[in-house]
């Protein structure tokens, strides 16, 4: 089964420019005769020995010049894998193209060689190919790459063993070495203290050594961590039941949920404080510092957490400006913003100014305008906002060209009925087109099964790229 790209191409002009507007989705499945999936393996009856590599093989092998080669069109009738011990022959030729009954190309045959290389499974491989009457037969000489031959998690008790080993990320018959091993632990470590093993050593007896087929990790888990409580201090522009509704981390609500979502992970600890951070200086207050306190009790197993919050003062708009910009004045675009001189900064409001700018531009066909907000940091807990425009020009659609396969005619009437206006000569609108993309994938007549293809697509190239081409 072959997984084939439709476009639909729109031929559009702006003065000397030409440049497309192109519509994509991956269509669905069609099927195509790949040929025998069949291979030969070392050792087979009527395979015949391979003589010792020639005096031209070796000078190629040694990086000498390449000679041309004479073997390409003809069929390969074997192939045969030395070397291999515990790569099976199968996982050799799912990675190759040349196959028995396929014709030989020498091109296709170094790609094969190049993506066995990317496995990690070999460090050295020798290619033959040699003409056995009317056909070719192909030898590949690999040496093998120490690979894990089994993983053993001795003290892993209050995980799932299964959930343990997919986080490993190895897995026997994977290449094994140092860096491997090591990073196989550090995935171990960050699950185990995701789910609150908080105190979790993990040991590498083996594996990460020279001649070491097996990983050996012993591990000690310690204790599940709750969080008991979830306090914050120093917080007096917010409430703690708003700021506790941003972070992620949640404790027993008074004992409710004393086992349920509660698991203590400092990973967790670390992104809320993060998350706190970033909401208090899109609210203005630029210099608040956030850090966090863990206490136990005598257990060891219940933990209380405190936010510990220097919110600071909250940062005020002195001016806002415009430049850059032509087609609009600033009397007529600023009065619409929702950020204002003399309130306090606002990340919300000035995303939303900047989308305003945007959308203004793009309405009137500047569908490559660059809008850029730039914040300038004052004394007296002032900023200065700029917002820098880029204007470009105006683009309007000329000729609109549909490749369909299948019915096209019908497809295409059908198509451009739900293209929000767009027509020849009309400007090219950035709202239209993010409304006509909207249309498209609401519609039935594309299938949208994300594992045939994803959602149609309205892509438009900047004028100084090359005209998309149908495929």
């Amino acid at each position: 089964m072959l997984q084939v790209e439709r476009r639909r191409i729109f031929s559009l002009a702006h003065g000397a420019f030409q440049f497309g507007l192109t519509l994509g989705f991956l269509g669905t499945l069609v099927t195509s005769s790949l040929g025998q999936m069949g291979g030969g393996a070392g050792g087979q009856q009527g395979v015949p020995m391979f003589d010792d590599p020639t005096f031209r093989d070796r000078l190629y092998e040694n990086g000498g010049p390449q000679f041309r080669n004479t073997q390409s069109g003809k069929l390969i009738t074997a192939v045969v894998i030395e070397g291999n011990r515990t790569v099976s022959d199968h996982k050799v030729l799912s990675h190759m193209q040349s196959r028995v009954d396929r014709i030989y190309d020498n091109e296709t045959f170094n790609r094969d060689i190049s993506e066995l290389y990317r496995t990690g499974l070999f460090d050295h491989i020798e290619p033959f190919v040699a003409p056995v009457g009317e056909g070719v037969h192909v030898k590949l000489k690999v040496r093998e790459k120490p690979t894990v031959k089994s993983i053993v998690l001795h003290g892993a008790r209050g995980l799932n063993e299964s959930q343990l080993k997919k986080h490993c990320g190895l897995e026997p018959g994977d290449p094994i070495g140092t860096s491997s091993v090591r990073a196989a632990r550090n995935r171990l470590l960050e699950y185990y203290q995701d789910q609150g093993f908080n105190n979790v050593d993990i040991q590498i007896i083996s594996g990460d050594k020279p001649g070491d087929r097996d990983v050996f990790f012993e591990i000690n888990e310690g204790e599940v961590e709750r969080i008991e409580e979830i306090k914050f201090i120093g917080n007096k522009a917010f409430s703690s039941d708003l700021l506790k509704a941003r972070i992620k981390s949640r404790d027993s609500r008074m004992g409710i949920t004393r086992y349920m979502f509660n698991k203590a992970s400092k990973e967790s600890l670390d992104a809320d404080r993060e998350q706190l951070l970033k909401y208090y200086r899109s609210l203005g207050y630029f210099d608040t510092r956030i850090d966090y306190a863990l206490d136990y009790d005598d257990s060891g197993k219940w933990m209380y957490v405190t936010f510990v919050i220097s919110e600071g003062e909250q940062y005020f708009v002195r001016n806002i400006e415009l430049a850059g910009n032509q087609y609009f004045s600033s009397s007529e675009v600023m009065p619409l913003f929702k950020l204002r001189s003399e309130e306090p900064f606002n990340l919300g409001k000035k995303a939303y100014d900047e989308r305003l700018i945007r959308d203004l531009y793009g309405e009137k066909g500047f569908i490559f305008a660059d809008i850029v907000g730039q914040v300038k940091y004052l004394p007296d807990r002032k900023v200065d906002i700029l917002y820098s425009v880029a204007e470009g020009d105006i683009y309007r659609a000329s000729d609109i060209r549909v490749h369909i396969e299948g019915d096209g005619h019908t497809q295409r009437n059908v198509l451009l009925t739900k293209m929000a206006g767009i027509r020849p000569g009309s400007v090219l609108s950035a709202p239209k087109i993010e409304q006509a993309e909207r249309i498209l994938q609401a519609s039935s007549i594309f299938e949208t099964n994300p594992q045939n293809g994803g959602p149609p697509r309205i892509e438009v190239e900047p004028p100084d790229q090359t005209k998309p081409e149908f495929k």
